[in-house]
C-alpha cells in the first residue's frame, strides 16, 4: 500500500483503502480502479491523498520490525487495553506490563544493525503506540542500553499517549499548532492527564511516569507541558521516536514522508533532539522505503525492492519505459557509481 497525492495520479491506480468523507461515509470503495474523472472529483472535494495498491509488491522484500501479523496482534492488544480502561478503571492498565514483556521477548534476538522499512501511513493511536515502542527498542539496542532501560522504554511507549483518550480535540493528520487557542490548550493537557491517572500506581516506575509526562518536551526546553530539559536518556529516546512516528503516521501532526522527516531531524539535531539518538534513527530507518520510485544518475527509473545494511543505499529494480520491472537491478551499496538523483513523484 502506498499513500499518493491525488495530483500525482494519472488514473488506473487501484485503491488499497476506501476514500472516506469527513462525515465518515464511503465515497469510493476499496479495490476500485481510479478513473481520471474520479481524480477531478477528489480534488474538488479537497481530498489531497489516497491509499493505492503497490503495483510492485510482488517484487519487494521489506524489512519489518516484526511480521505484519504479529504487529497487528500487538496493535489489537494495546487497543483493547487503552479502550477498556475508560470503562473498567485503571486496573486493566496493568496488562501493559505483560504486553511489554512479550514485545521485549519478540524483539530480543533481532539484530540491532538491520535497516527497517517504515512508510508514511494513515495512522491510528494504537499503531502509533506500537511502532513508537519498536522504534525505542531498536534505538536503545544501538545505544547499548541495559535490558532494564529497554523495558522501561517499552512501558513508557505503550502508555505515553494514554491521555489522548481523555480529550475531544481531533488530532489526526493536522498541525496541532494550527488549532484554536482553546483546542491547543486542551490537546496539550493529554500528557498531564496520563501522568495524573498513573501517578499513584506503584506498578509503574517513577522513570516511566516521567517519560509519559515529558514525551513532548524538547532538548532546548521549548516543549510542553513543563518546558523541561530532561536529562534521562530514556526520556530523550521516547521524545525523538514519538516525534518521528507522529510525523509519518499523522498522529498529532500533518502526515509526511520518511525522507522529509529525516531531513527535519537532521536540521534540528542537537537543538530539539539529542544528536546521538537522531544518528541512530538515520542509521536504522530506510530513507527510501520499499516501493519508492526513484530516478537514477544513469537516466533510468526504478523502484526500491529491498534494503541493504546502509539506509541510503538500497537495492533498486530498473523499470522499462512502460513502468514494468525489467529484470535488471542495482545494489547501490555495492555500486557507489550509481546514485538516486530524485523521486519522480
Amino acid at each position: 500500500m502506498i499513500i499518493k497525492h491525488v495530483k500525482n495520479l494519472i488514473g488506473g491506480e487501484v485503491l488499497a483503502e476506501p476514500v472516506i468523507t469527513k462525515e465518515k461515509e464511503i465515497l469510493i470503495a476499496k479495490d476500485t480502479e481510479l478513473k481520471p474523472e474520479y481524480l477531478d472529483l477528489l480534488l474538488f472535494l479537497g481530498i489531497d491523498a489516497v491509499c493505492i495498491k503497490d503495483p510492485y509488491a510482488a517484487y519487494e522484500r521489506p524489512h519489518f520490525f516484526l511480521t505484519e501479523d504479529k504487529t497487528k496482534d500487538f496493535i489489537e492488544s494495546i487497543k483493547k487495553i487503552l479502550e477498556s480502561h475508560i470503562y473498567s478503571g485503571k486496573e486493566g492498565l496493568k496488562e501493559t506490563a505483560l504486553l511489554a514483556e512479550d514485545l521485549f521477548q519478540q524483539t530480543k534476538e533481532i539484530a540491532s544493525d538491520k535497516v527497517f522499512d517504515l512508510k508514511e501511513r494513515n495512522g491510528t493511536l494504537y499503531d502509533h503506540t506500537i511502532i513508537t515502542a519498536l522504534l525505542t527498542i531498536f534505538t536503545a539496542k544501538n545505544l547499548q542500553l541495559k535490558e532494564k532501560q529497554v523495558f522501561s522504554l517499552i512501558m513508557g511507549s505503550l502508555l505515553h499517549d494514554l491521555g489522548l483518550r481523555y480529550i475531544s480535540v481531533p488530532y489526526q493528520n493536522q498541525h496541532m499548532d494550527s488549532c484554536s487557542p482553546l483546542e491547543l490548550s486542551e490537546y496539550r493537557k493529554h500528557t498531564v492527564f496520563a501522568y495524573t491517572v498513573l501517578e499513584k500506581e506503584n506498578w509503574i516506575s517513577p522513570l516511566v511516569k516521567k517519560m509519559i509526562l515529558s514525551h513532548h518536551e524538547k532538548k532546548d526546553g521549548s516543549g510542553f507541558p513543563l518546558h523541561q530539559k530532561t536529562t534521562e536518556i530514556e526520556c530523550k529516546i521516547l521524545q525523538t521516536c514519538d516525534t518521528f512516528d507522529r510525523m509519518i503516521s499523522g498522529i498529532e501532526s500533518r502526515r509526511t514522508n520518511v525522507r522529509s522527516v529525516l531531513e527535519y531531524f537532521a536540521e534540528t539535531s542537537d537543538i530539539l533532539y539529542e544528536k546521538e539518538i537522531v544518528d541512530v534513527l538515520e542509521k536504522i530507518i530506510a530513507r527510501y522505503p520499499v516501493g519508492t520510485k526513484v530516478k537514477l544518475n544513469t537516466g533510468e527509473f526504478g523502484v526500491v525492492t529491498e534494503q541493504t545494511k546502509d539506509s541510503v543505499h538500497p537495492i533498486v529494480a530498473v523499470l522499462n519505459r512502460k513502468g514494468v520491472i525489467s529484470g535488471e537491478e542495482y545494489n547501490l551499496l555495492d555500486d557507489k557509481n550509481i546514485v538516486i538523483l530524485e523521486l519522480p513523484e
